[in-house]
């Protein structure tokens, strides 16, 4: 398995075989087509019958349950079905795969693979004698399956960025705040100051505009008070009031105070982190949107350092522009 997706969280398993690996040689990898399908798409083959049962109600947990720190519903990924005889020809370079194999006899088991048919590909295989047997697999799984496909999307996203990124920007940020981060193509820098500073990259669809931004700011750090809702909240307002202010000049970036943010402990590249999601508005200015934020704590140089992304896209789903701005801040380092 491919060390950039492995997760501090393993699969929860009671009396289950769980094997890693390949259906092609390593040499025979080059002839293979690229994987198909957009960020977010999560192919699934079942048969039907089971997709009609208790499998199926824990798949639809799996993937629609709607993604925290949104403004409007919208799903974990965008999933669909597809029965295993109908599985083949272009399918199979669908670029994240769930099979399902049920049947009496079958050994319950869970299989990771990649490149199986197609290069760039994820597949999650599972085993199971019976409809019940599949769905408590299923059950035990659903965060754990979620952060497999999102870290897969995550490292896609970070390959694509280090192609051709902003190394103007990238090396003025390492020099002045010592944080190494990649910047793709498209943002440009807002504001700074000895504190933070945030990029913006915009863009037009029709008539609407979207909008992605990141900020990174840095305070000395004091006590383990920095994890909390109520030092994040504090310290983003204090950063964006200042710092992102919208057309009308009395109007500034604030968190959305009838949302609590829903925080979560996550490792950024060997550092312990909070992870934050909820929601900002502008004061005095009809904007708002979803964030993400991250608090940890650069013990080397006594700092707390503070990475948030946030989307404005109002007409559109923002779930996949908030996907990048998180593959984004899981490049950064803090020297």
């Amino acid at each position: 398995m491919d060390k950039t997706i492995k997760l501090a969280l393993g699969f929860i398993i009671v009396s289950i075989g769980v094997a890693c690996g390949n259906s092609l040689p390593q040499d025979d990898k080059s002839s293979l087509p690229s994987s198909s399908g957009k960020y977010g798409e999560v192919l699934i083959v079942v048969d039907t019958f089971y997709e009609n049962r208790q499998t199926g109600v824990v798949l639809d947990k799996i993937f629609s349950e709607p993604l925290v720190g949104m403004p409007q519903t919208e799903g974990q990924f965008r999933a669909s079905t597809v029965p295993v005889k109908a599985f083949k020809s272009i399918l199979k370079r669908s670029r994240n795969v769930l099979k399902l194999s049920i049947g009496k006899g079958k050994k319950t088991a869970i299989n990771i693979e990649e490149d199986v048919w197609a290069k760039n590909q994820f597949m999650i295989q599972i085993t199971a004698a019976s409809d019940t047997d599949a769905a408590r697999i299923l059950s035990k799984n659903v965060q754990t399956i979620r952060d497999y496909y999102n870290e897969k999307e995550l490292v896609r996203l970070k390959k694509q960025f280090k192609g051709k990124p902003l190394k103007d920007i990238m090396d003025s940020i390492a020099k002045q705040y010592q944080v190494e981060m990649v910047i793709p193509p498209g943002f440009v820098q807002m504001a700074k100051n000895k504190n933070g500073f945030w990029l913006k990259k915009e863009k037009s669809i029709g008539q609407h505009q979207i909008m992605q931004g990141i900020c990174v700011f840095i305070r000395p750090y004091v006590s383990d008070s920095v994890f909390s809702n109520e030092s994040m909240i504090l310290n983003r307002n204090a950063f964006t009031s200042e710092m992102i202010q919208g057309t009308p000049d009395s109007s500034y970036m604030v968190v959305y105070e009838e949302y609590r943010p829903e925080t979560k402990e996550v490792n950024l590249n060997g550092v312990y982190a909070l992870e934050y999601r909820g929601l900002w508005n502008m004061v005095k200015d009809f904007m708002g949107g979803p964030f993400l934020h991250y608090t940890l704590v650069d013990e080397k140089n006594n700092r707390v350092v503070e990475l948030d992304a946030f989307v404005f896209a109002p007409k559109f789903n923002k779930r996949e522009y908030l996907r990048e701005l998180e593959a984004v801040l899981n490049t950064v380092k803090v020297n």
